[in-house]
Order: C-alpha cells, then sequence, then structure tokens
C-alpha cells in the first residue's frame, strides 16, 4: 500500500488502542483495591505507580488528540503540550519496535516545543511520520536516530530510496522546517519559532 497521510493513524492506532487499554486495567485494579479489607492503605502504598499511569494516560490522550485533529476532527483544540513532541516520537517508536521488523535506536531527546507551535498536533505528527515513513516505505530494519535541539538526523543501514514527493509534503506540514536526504541520511531541520527556547 502507498504511504500517505492515513499511514501514521493506521499505524499508530493500535499501539495507542493496546497501551490505553493496558492503562484503563490498572485504573481497575487499583479501584478494586478499595473494596478489599486493608485495601486503602494499599493504594496509598500505589500513589506513585497510579500517578505514574493517569500520566501516560495523560500523553496517549494527547497521542490521541494529534491523530484526530491531523485527520480532521478536532479533538486538541486549544490544547498545547510542550512534550508533544516526545510523545508522538516515543509512540511511533514503539509501534515499529512492537512490529518486530524494525530496530531504532535514538540518541538524544526530542525538543520541547514552542507554545506557539502551529495549531499544536503538525509538529509531533510531522515526527511520528518522518519516523514511520523512513522505516516502514524503505524496507530498512535498522535507523540510527539523533535529536540535537531542533535538528533530527537519522542514519539507515543501507542507502535507501526514499520519494521526494512524500519528503516535502511531510515537511511542508511544518512551515519553514526543512527535510533533505541523501542515501543513508535523513536530516530534518525544524524552524527555529517552533523549538521551546530557540
Amino acid at each position: 500500500m502507498p504511504w500517505s497521510s492515513e499511514s501514521v493513524p493506521r499505524a499508530l492506532l493500535p499501539v495507542l488502542i493496546h497501551e490505553m487499554n493496558n492503562g484503563t486495567q490498572l485504573l481497575v485494579g487499583f479501584r478494586s483495591l478499595l473494596d478489599i479489607p486493608g485495601g486503602e492503605a494499599l493504594f496509598g502504598q500505589k500513589a506513585s505507580e497510579l500517578a505514574a499511569g493517569s500520566s501516560r494516560l495523560e500523553d496517549l490522550g494527547f497521542a490521541l488528540a494529534v491523530i484526530s485533529t491531523a485527520s480532521g476532527a478536532d479533538m486538541l483544540m486549544a490544547r498545547r503540550e510542550r512534550r508533544g513532541l516526545a510523545i508522538l516520537w516515543d509512540l511511533a517508536v514503539r509501534t515499529l519496535e512492537r512490529s518486530g521488523e524494525h530496530r531504532v535506536r535514538v540518541q538524544g531527546e526530542p525538543p520541547e516545543l514552542a507554545p506557539s507551535a502551529l495549531t499544536g498536533w503538525e509538529v509531533p505528527w510531522s515526527a511520528a511520520a518522518v519516523l514511520l515513513y523512513a522505516s516502514e516505505e524503505a524496507g530498512v530494519e535498522e535507523w540510527r536516530w539523533r535529536w540535537e535541539g531542533g535538528t533530527l538526523t537519522g542514519r539507515s543501514e543501507r542507502p535507501v530510496n526514499l520519494d521526494p514527493a512524500v519528503l516535502g509534503e511531510l515537511a511542508e506540514r511544518v512551515p519553514g522546517s526543512r527535510i533533505t536526504h541523501d542515501g543513508e541520511a535523513l536530516v530534518w531541520d525544524l524552524a527555529a519559532g517552533w523549538v521551546a527556547g530557540a
């Protein structure tokens, strides 16, 4: 199936739904603690796990809102998330690794987003799309990625042919940014205005 913008939700949603189900089961488990004798004490002891699970569900909710908004249903509305780039990048990494066909090695952390980063979804969605497209379309088992500020550099295990039209479409989603590809290397330079502190 040729790559398109619909490839992003098609790849991410199964993993997103699976992780949301896991998070919901965790919350149900915490709720059931309150129904057993001594459960309140156990519940209190597990407070840090509850906080981590709640935070994870919040991140997954943001990811779902980004995917939905990119598909035309504005669920993101006025919500902005400084860690939005990291949330979608991590989801895309887990999606590829779960397939068992790809190994993703990453150095560095995605930058935080500026509050004025477009309408909130474009940069995180594009990060996931770049990773998914480069990995799946090129049929490359392993990419090594490095984040340095607002620049993402990927190196594949061998030279790959990526469609310049698709790369151009991905770059257009984030105005002022640039994607370049040369054999084994793919570089995405984000416009400074979309990165916090740039």
